[in-house]
C-alpha cells in the first residue's frame, strides 16, 4: 500500500512541476533563515519588503515511520502515512477534489516533522476522549472545522467535522485518492 501511495504522490508531484511551468508560477514562501528547508530553490524576490524564496518538493533521503506515537498510544498506524508524510519535504499544496479545494498537510523540515508527530498525537488523543474512530489528518478544507484524514480502523480516506466526527468516505485509500487531486495555485503563495 505504502508503493501505491509513493507512486501516486511522485505522479501528483510531477502534475505540480508541469503545471506550475505551463501557467509560469512559482511557488514562493517568506524566507526565515531559522525556517530553512531542502525545498527552497536559488532565487527569490522582494515583495512588500518581505524575501519570498522559490521552493519546490524534494525527495527525502531515508525513511520514516511513527513508531514513536504507536508505542506511546498503544495504537498501529495505518501505514500509509508512512509515505504521505515521509517521502517529500513540501510545504502544503493546494489542490481540487471533485471542485473543493484542500490543502495538503506536508513536512517543510524535521523541526516541521516533530511539531507533525504532536499535531498528530493531539489529535488521536481527542478521537479517543469523544470516543470516535481514530483517524490521521492528512488536507485542511475551505471550512477550517473540516479535515480530510485516513480513517486508522480501515484507511479509507474521509472527510471529518472537527469535534463530530466522520461525515463521508471519500476514497477507499489514499493512493486513490491522490490521483483525484489537480494541483492549484493560490496567487498568495505565488511569485
Amino acid at each position: 500500500m505504502t508503493t501505491a501511495v509513493s507512486s501516486a504522490l511522485a505522479d501528483f508531484y510531477q502534475a505540480y512541476a508541469e503545471q506550475s511551468q505551463s501557467q509560469q508560477v512559482k511557488p514562493a514562501q517568506i524566507f526565515d533563515p531559522e525556517w530553512d528547508s531542502t525545498c527552497f530553490l536559488a532565487g527569490s524576490e522582494e515583495r512588500d519588503g518581505e524575501i519570498y524564496r522559490f521552493w519546490q518538493p524534494v525527495k527525502r533521503d531515508g525513511k520514516i515511520d511513527f513508531a514513536n506515537i504507536e508505542n506511546a498510544l498503544e495504537i498501529s498506524l495505518d501505514k500509509q502515512i508512512d509515505a504521505f508524510f515521509g517521502d517529500y519535504y513540501s510545504d502544503h499544496i493546494y489542490a481540487d477534489f471533485n471542485g473543493e479545494i484542500v490543502g495538503l498537510v506536508q513536512v517543510w523540515n524535521e523541526d516541521d516533522f516533530i511539531g507533525l508527530q504532536e499535531n498528530l498525537i493531539a489529535h488521536l488523543l481527542m478521537k479517543k476522549k469523544l470516543k470516535q474512530s481514530p483517524t490521521l489528518f492528512i488536507a485542511t478544507c475551505d471550512d477550517e472545522m473540516d479535515i480530510i484524514a485516513i480513517d486508522n480502523t480501515n484507511g479509507a480516506v474521509v472527510k471529518e467535522r472537527l469535534g463530530k466526527g466522520i461525515s463521508a468516505v471519500l476514497s477507499p485509500d489514499l493512493a486513490s485518492f491522490i490521483t483525484q487531486l489537480k494541483p492549484v495555485f493560490s496567487d498568495e503563495f505565488m511569485a
